[in-house]
């Protein structure tokens, strides 16, 4: 099912392109398409808003059990921190 829609999402045309070439971890970019489809009938904007904190949540989790930030949650980081 992940897989899906990772490829689902790869198969959209540029802006998937651009995703698939910042992210290249599988895991950073499946939790993107879903925000992105969660998001869908709010807009760009909002896809945003609500990624950035939950990229932000878990680089707080990671930090409060003492443990190194994954490098999908620096690319979720990165990818929800951009301005747009």
């Amino acid at each position: 099912m992940a897989g899906s829609r990772v490829k689902k999402a790869r198969s959209k045309g540029s802006q998937a392109s651009k995703r698939t070439t910042l992210l290249s971890s599988p895991k950073a970019a499946e939790i993107v398409s879903l925000v992105e489809e969660l998001s869908a009938g709010l807009g760009t904007r909002d896809g945003v808003e609500l990624g950035r904190p939950l990229a932000r949540m878990l680089a707080d989790a990671y930090n409060a059990r003492g443990r190194p930030i994954p490098a999908w949650v620096e690319q979720l980081t990165a990818y929800f921190g951009r301005s747009k």
